[in-house]
Protein backbone atom coordinates (compact mmCIF):
# COMPACT_ATOMS: atom_id res chain seq x y z
CA UNK A 1 0.00 0.00 0.00
CA UNK A 2 1.10 3.72 -0.71
CA UNK A 3 1.93 5.77 2.05
CA UNK A 4 1.00 9.54 1.82
CA UNK A 5 4.60 10.31 1.15
CA UNK A 6 4.84 8.18 -1.43
CA UNK A 7 2.15 9.61 -3.29
CA UNK A 8 3.59 12.90 -2.76
CA UNK A 9 6.30 11.67 -4.30
CA UNK A 10 5.02 11.11 -7.05
CA UNK A 11 3.41 14.15 -7.35
CA UNK A 12 6.63 16.08 -7.15
CA UNK A 13 8.32 13.92 -9.82
CA UNK A 14 5.38 14.23 -12.50
CA UNK A 15 4.69 18.24 -11.35
CA UNK A 16 8.67 18.49 -12.49
CA UNK A 17 8.55 16.38 -15.32
CA UNK A 18 7.26 17.09 -18.73
CA UNK A 19 4.70 14.19 -18.37
CA UNK A 20 1.07 15.33 -19.10
CA UNK A 21 -0.64 12.15 -17.23
CA UNK A 22 0.47 9.55 -14.68
CA UNK A 23 -1.74 6.69 -13.93
CA UNK A 24 -0.73 3.80 -10.88
CA UNK A 25 -2.61 0.75 -9.77
CA UNK A 26 -1.04 -1.10 -7.22
CA UNK A 27 -3.62 -3.83 -5.61
CA UNK A 28 -6.55 -1.87 -4.76
CA UNK A 29 -4.89 1.65 -4.72
CA UNK A 30 -5.59 3.61 -8.00
CA UNK A 31 -3.89 7.36 -8.67
CA UNK A 32 -4.12 9.64 -11.40
CA UNK A 33 -2.26 13.00 -11.61
CA UNK A 34 -2.73 14.93 -14.55
CA UNK A 35 -1.50 18.27 -15.46
CA UNK A 36 -4.45 20.44 -17.23
CA UNK A 37 -7.20 18.42 -16.71
CA UNK A 38 -10.73 19.16 -14.56
CA UNK A 39 -9.91 18.83 -10.74
CA UNK A 40 -12.05 15.44 -9.31
CA UNK A 41 -12.82 15.17 -5.67
CA UNK A 42 -9.76 14.30 -4.16
CA UNK A 43 -11.72 12.74 -0.94
CA UNK A 44 -10.20 8.94 -1.19
CA UNK A 45 -6.78 10.87 -0.81
CA UNK A 46 -8.16 12.36 2.41
CA UNK A 47 -9.35 9.44 3.57
CA UNK A 48 -5.60 7.70 3.37
CA UNK A 49 -4.67 10.75 4.79
CA UNK A 50 -6.20 10.45 8.46
CA UNK A 51 -5.98 6.82 8.16
CA UNK A 52 -9.41 5.59 6.95
CA UNK A 53 -8.78 1.94 4.49
CA UNK A 54 -10.73 3.18 0.94
CA UNK A 55 -11.12 1.15 -2.21
CA UNK A 56 -12.07 4.06 -4.13
CA UNK A 57 -10.34 5.60 -6.86
CA UNK A 58 -7.95 8.41 -6.24
CA UNK A 59 -7.17 11.03 -8.58
CA UNK A 60 -5.25 14.28 -8.21
CA UNK A 61 -5.30 17.12 -11.09
CA UNK A 62 -4.18 20.58 -11.38
CA UNK A 63 -6.18 23.10 -13.57
CA UNK A 64 -9.08 25.32 -13.40
CA UNK A 65 -12.23 23.22 -14.69
CA UNK A 66 -13.97 24.75 -17.38
CA UNK A 67 -16.74 27.28 -15.14
CA UNK A 68 -17.01 28.50 -11.77
CA UNK A 69 -19.76 27.42 -9.88
CA UNK A 70 -22.33 30.31 -9.91
CA UNK A 71 -24.31 30.97 -6.57
CA UNK A 72 -26.67 34.06 -5.93
CA UNK A 73 -26.96 35.16 -2.25
CA UNK A 74 -29.22 37.86 -0.27
CA UNK A 75 -27.07 40.06 1.92
CA UNK A 76 -28.05 41.81 5.16
CA UNK A 77 -29.11 44.82 2.83
CA UNK A 78 -31.45 42.92 0.42
CA UNK A 79 -28.94 43.21 -2.67
CA UNK A 80 -28.36 40.03 -4.83
CA UNK A 81 -24.75 39.06 -4.52
CA UNK A 82 -22.59 36.61 -6.55
CA UNK A 83 -20.13 34.46 -4.70
CA UNK A 84 -17.09 33.68 -7.06
CA UNK A 85 -16.10 30.39 -5.31
CA UNK A 86 -12.64 28.36 -5.51
CA UNK A 87 -12.91 26.47 -8.88
CA UNK A 88 -10.56 23.98 -7.08
CA UNK A 89 -8.26 22.91 -4.05
CA UNK A 90 -5.18 25.53 -3.37
CA UNK A 91 -3.81 28.54 -2.07
CA UNK A 92 -4.96 31.56 -2.29
CA UNK A 93 -3.17 34.82 -3.70
CA UNK A 94 -4.56 38.04 -4.27
CA UNK A 95 -1.28 39.40 -5.90
CA UNK A 96 0.22 38.14 -9.17
CA UNK A 97 3.83 38.27 -7.12
CA UNK A 98 4.87 39.04 -3.74
CA UNK A 99 4.91 42.83 -3.05
CA UNK A 100 2.62 43.61 -6.13
CA UNK A 101 -0.41 45.40 -5.99
CA UNK A 102 -3.98 43.16 -5.62
CA UNK A 103 -5.58 42.03 -8.77
CA UNK A 104 -8.75 43.49 -7.45
CA UNK A 105 -9.93 45.74 -4.29
CA UNK A 106 -12.84 46.30 -2.41
CA UNK A 107 -15.03 48.65 -4.45
CA UNK A 108 -13.61 47.66 -7.48
CA UNK A 109 -15.47 46.98 -10.70
CA UNK A 110 -14.92 43.54 -12.44
CA UNK A 111 -16.09 41.94 -15.71
CA UNK A 112 -16.71 38.98 -16.92
CA UNK A 113 -12.49 38.44 -17.74
CA UNK A 114 -11.18 40.44 -15.31
CA UNK A 115 -8.90 38.26 -13.21
CA UNK A 116 -9.42 38.30 -9.49
CA UNK A 117 -6.85 35.97 -7.60
CA UNK A 118 -4.51 33.28 -8.17
CA UNK A 119 -4.76 30.02 -6.95
CA UNK A 120 -1.32 27.34 -6.59
CA UNK A 121 -1.81 23.84 -6.46
CA UNK A 122 1.45 21.51 -6.97
CA UNK A 123 3.46 24.84 -7.93
CA UNK A 124 1.28 25.55 -10.54
CA UNK A 125 -0.86 28.72 -10.74
CA UNK A 126 -4.40 29.35 -12.33
CA UNK A 127 -5.67 32.70 -12.48
CA UNK A 128 -9.48 32.50 -11.34
CA UNK A 129 -11.95 34.54 -13.47
CA UNK A 130 -15.10 36.94 -11.94
CA UNK A 131 -17.20 35.24 -14.56
CA UNK A 132 -19.62 37.93 -13.91
CA UNK A 133 -20.14 41.63 -14.61
CA UNK A 134 -20.07 43.69 -11.14
CA UNK A 135 -18.64 45.21 -7.67
CA UNK A 136 -16.24 43.47 -5.00
CA UNK A 137 -18.02 43.77 -2.37
CA UNK A 138 -16.31 41.69 -0.30
CA UNK A 139 -13.12 39.78 -0.12
CA UNK A 140 -13.57 36.83 2.09
CA UNK A 141 -10.01 35.11 2.11
CA UNK A 142 -6.57 36.09 3.05
CA UNK A 143 -3.51 36.50 0.96
CA UNK A 144 -1.80 32.53 1.17
CA UNK A 145 -4.47 31.28 2.71
CA UNK A 146 -5.88 27.55 1.70
CA UNK A 147 -9.06 27.07 -0.04
CA UNK A 148 -11.25 23.91 -0.52
CA UNK A 149 -13.28 23.33 -3.97
CA UNK A 150 -16.14 25.67 -3.78
CA UNK A 151 -15.34 27.82 -0.97
CA UNK A 152 -16.32 31.29 -1.42
CA UNK A 153 -13.62 33.83 -2.34
CA UNK A 154 -15.74 37.26 -3.10
CA UNK A 155 -18.39 38.63 -3.05
CA UNK A 156 -19.98 40.60 -5.63
CA UNK A 157 -22.75 43.21 -6.17
CA UNK A 158 -23.62 42.49 -10.16
CA UNK A 159 -24.65 45.55 -12.11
Amino acid sequence: MLTIDDIREIIKLVDQSSIQQFQLEQGATKISIGKNAVVTPAQPILDEVHGAKTNKEAAVTATVPGRLAEELVVADKQEELYKITAPMVGTFYAAPEPGAAAFVKIGEKITLNTVVCVLEVMKLFNEVEAQVNGEIVEILVKDGEFVEYGQPLFLVKIR
